[in-house]
Order: C-alpha cells, then structure tokens, then sequence
C-alpha cells in the first residue's frame, strides 16, 4: 500500500501544478520475522531523503503496561509507537503533512469494528489535523480499493515487504475475520463497496464526530433519567378540594413574582464548561445542516413561483476533523 501511494505521489508531482517535497520514513519494529531494509536502496534510487527508524517496540511492549507489566494489546501498542515516531520524524525534517495509504478497504473494516464493538458510527478520516496543530494527516487512497493496488504493486514489480509481525499472524485477528466478512458480502452485492463509499462520506466530515457524539451522550442520559411518579391527593382524584368564597378570591388576586436574581443573567463563554460549548458547537452545526438539507427543500418546494434551486451540498468538504496527539488514545486509532 505504501510503495502504491509512494509511486501516486511521484507521479503528482510531476504533473500537478503544485510544488511539495516527497520524504519517506519507515519504522522498523526489529522483530525477526519483519525486515523491511531491502527497502532503503529501491527508494535511495528513486532519489529521494529516506528516514529508517529502528525501534525494538515488541521488547518495550513486555514492560510499557500497567505496573510495569507486558502491555493488554501488542498491536494497539505497536501501532501508538510506530505513529508517535512518523510524528517525530515529520517535526524535525519541518514536513507540515503525514500522508498514509489506508485504502477504502481499510476504512470499511475500521467502521464495522467501530460498530460492532465500541457501538459508534466512527471511521478513519481523510484529512485531519493533529491537536498539537503543527501537523496534519491525510490519506489520498481512501477511495482506492485494495485490490487494485495489490494489482499496480504486481505489474510494477514492487518490492514489496510482507507484513510477518508474530502480533498479528500468530493466529486469526478481528480485522481479518472483518475483511471475510465483507469480502462474502461483496459476493453477494457486486456495489457493496460503492455503497460503503457513499454510506462513510458524512462521517469524514470535521464535525460528523462530534455531533453524533453528543446525540448519543444526550439520548443516554435522557433515557436513565427516573419517571417522576404523580402524586396522587389522598382519597384519589375524586377528592375534590373545595374552596370558599374568600379562597376563591385570593387566588384570582394577583400575585407579584420576583424572579432569581440569576435566572435571566446572560453567561459569558469563560463560565461555560468545555463540555457546554462542545454540545452547542455541535447543536449549531447539526441545526446549520438541517436548514440547508432537505427540511430546507420541502419549506422552498411551497414556493409561489414554484422556482426553487437547491442549496449545495454542505457535505462538500469531506474530512479535517482533529485526530489525536502523539500519544493517540488506543479509542482514537482509528483517526
């Protein structure tokens, strides 16, 4: 995948009217069943500034865990050591963007596995900017399909370097058993991938996470608040209370209410909690979507003149949502 995206790149360069600098950096975890060095000849003759980075992270693995001990998830971990070293790697050569080649294959696994075991509508993104906001990521390939680039990587005679890591091949993982599973899919429905596409689109975008997120947040605290019981007058409702005349008439009196003293005061942003101005950043944004969206559509279809254009698609800047830092949270892998 990455030699495919190497050779992609290159090949913009060449003929887009853009100017950028192409460095390549590979990290090595050091284990015996993964050699990725015959790599560094093949892209020293492309001519190109090559980082190699050796870091034992399986042996760092045996101790980086809770209490000193081996970590819960070798991959998760793997994965946490081999970004944080891209992340170095860029800031000292003054690279401003990190491109990697998931591919759409990739991204369907990811949103299944978010489904099926973290409950969330998430996948990988295509472009976002990392927290400390001198970096970004992006991922050209995430339209690209797997088996075309395994294809460009056979005609090319690529030298491609088989991923053996005993972590991951040792025996059947999730994310294998997940490709099976939409490979068989595939099968069946010869557009599933197109259809995937199109279904991951909104959630690229820089505030689909967010908003969902507090959708849920929300729905979940509203569904475990307790039904308040009505009390019931003793005797049951037939038990009218009767008022007297002079009752009667000091309820009609009116009553002057005085209000709290802080119930009409208007906040100022620095006493709202983060947390607040998260859910009305996203309230404002999901609101901006349903106006411009079809709700907007059927208001405009009543028109008298009956001359109704559609607004543009707000989904038209697929993805820049921030990602993670250079720790990256084992939840925030798949940013």
């Amino acid at each position: 995948d990455s030699l495919f995206l190497l050779h992609c790149l290159l090949e913009f360069q060449r003929k887009l009217p853009i100017n950028f600098e192409i460095e390549v950096c590979t990290i090595d975890p050091m284990t015996p069943s993964f050699d990725p060095s015959p790599l560094i000849p093949y892209v020293e003759s492309l001519g190109l500034k090559y980082h190699y980075i050796r870091d034992d992270i399986v042996a760092r693995a045996s101790s980086s865990g809770k209490d000193g001990q081996t970590v819960s998830s070798l991959c998760a971990f793997c994965a946490r050591m081999k970004r944080g070293n891209l992340y170095t790697c860029a800031r000292r050569n003054n690279c401003n963007k990190l491109v990697l080649a998931q591919h759409l294959d990739d991204c369907a696994e990811s949103f299944l596995m978010s489904v099926m075991h973290n409950g969330f509508l998430r996948t990988m993104k295509a472009h976002y900017e990392i927290n400390a906001a001198d970096l970004s990521v992006i991922r050209p390939m995430v339209y690209c399909r797997e088996s075309l680039m395994t294809e460009f990587a056979k005609s090319a005679n690529l030298p491609v370097i088989n991923e053996n890591c005993p972590a991951c091949f040792e025996e059947p993982k999730e994310r294998a058993r997940i490709k099976k599973l939409l490979n068989r899919e595939e099968t069946l429905y010869p557009n599933f991938y197109d259809n995937i596409k199109r279904s991951l689109i909104p959630l690229m975008h820089d505030d689909a996470t967010a908003i969902m997120r507090c959708y849920t947040e929300e729905a979940i605290a509203k569904s475990r608040k307790e039904n308040h019981k009505k009390v019931v007058p003793k005797g049951g409702k037939d038990n009218k209370k009767q008022f007297s005349e002079q009752d009667t008439k000091k309820l009609a009196a009116p009553v002057k209410s005085t209000p709290a003293p802080d119930s009409k005061r208007v906040k100022v942003l620095t006493e709202f909690s983060e947390e607040e101005l998260v859910k009305e950043l996203a309230r404002r944004k999901a609101e901006k979507f349903r106006l411009s969206g079809s709700m907007k559509r059927l208001e405009e279809d009543n028109a008298p003149n009956g001359e109704v254009q559609l607004p543009p698609d707000p989904t038209g800047q697929v993805c820049s949502l921030n990602g993670g830092d250079g720790s990256i949270p084992c939840r925030e892998l798949m940013e």
